[in-house]
């Protein structure tokens, strides 16, 4: 890390707000009374402040910038993070990866990629927390789960009031008119085949287009979009 050259592009007001905010934290309550964890916390504020890490620094970026190891990084990230998201911010980070999963298997595994840890924690407890498990063995930041899963996840993050719009959008689209979870599981299955059809590729990731209206419970053109991965009739058959 080229310290004199950050602090060249910085310039003197940024660098000095920086040690400013680096020393009232460092002296509160007194020098040295904070731990060692506290301190590496201050110093990695410092070092956004000056813009030598990103606001919002992925694990590599950690490893490089900072030559420490992935597990250090990962940790720095989740004590940072564990400071400054509050459970509803947590939330729609979720939201957000839900929007853009991986689909395998035919559309009974969904990969969300997660490189935030704590939010890789949240989304683990309210994947729990609705009677689900998540896989998270082949790798920290991929999480796999199951349909289900995705599904219930995605009746929980959509308010009640806004459920009945949503779900008549869906089956004016062709997808059965059953409870709201069964009309969610039955379009996220076609769009798996949809899009599996148009790309040909066993890790299918372009069905953001047609999730994310459906997680963000916008029902206003959400039934044409959704009819395109619902055949006409006669049409399967053909």
């Amino acid at each position: 890390m080229e310290l004199e050259q950050i602090f060249r592009d910085a310039g003197d007001e940024r660098a000095a707000r920086a040690l400013k905010g680096l020393l009232d934290r460092f002296l509160d309550p007194a020098f040295g009374a904070l731990p060692k964890s506290e301190i590496e916390l201050v110093i990695l504020a410092a070092l956004e402040e000056i813009g030598a890490i990103s606001s919002e620094p992925g694990v590599y970026e950690l490893v490089s910038k900072l030559r420490v190891t992935r597990t250090k990084a990962r940790n720095l990230i989740y004590e940072r993070e564990l400071r400054r998201l509050s459970a509803t911010e947590l939330d729609s980070r979720v939201k957000n990866l839900l929007k853009r999963p991986i689909i395998q298997k035919a559309g009974d595994q969904f990969v969300l990629e997660v490189e935030n840890p704590l939010v890789s924690d949240h989304l683990r407890s309210k994947v729990q927390s609705l009677g689900h498990v998540s896989d998270g063995s082949f790798s920290p930041s991929i999480v796999k789960l199951p349909l289900d899963a995705v599904v219930a996840l995605i009746e929980l993050y959509i308010p009640k009031n806004e459920r009945g719009p949503v779900k008549d959008a869906l089956v004016a689209a062709g997808a059965p008119d059953t409870s709201f979870r069964g009309v969610l599981k039955a379009v996220l299955k076609k769009v798996a085949s949809k899009v599996a059809a148009d790309t040909g590729e066993a890790l299918l990731d372009h069905a953001s287009e047609y999730i994310s209206p459906i997680v963000d419970a916008a029902a206003d053109g959400l039934t044409d979009k959704i009819s395109e991965v619902f055949p006409e009739e006669g049409e399967e058959a053909g």
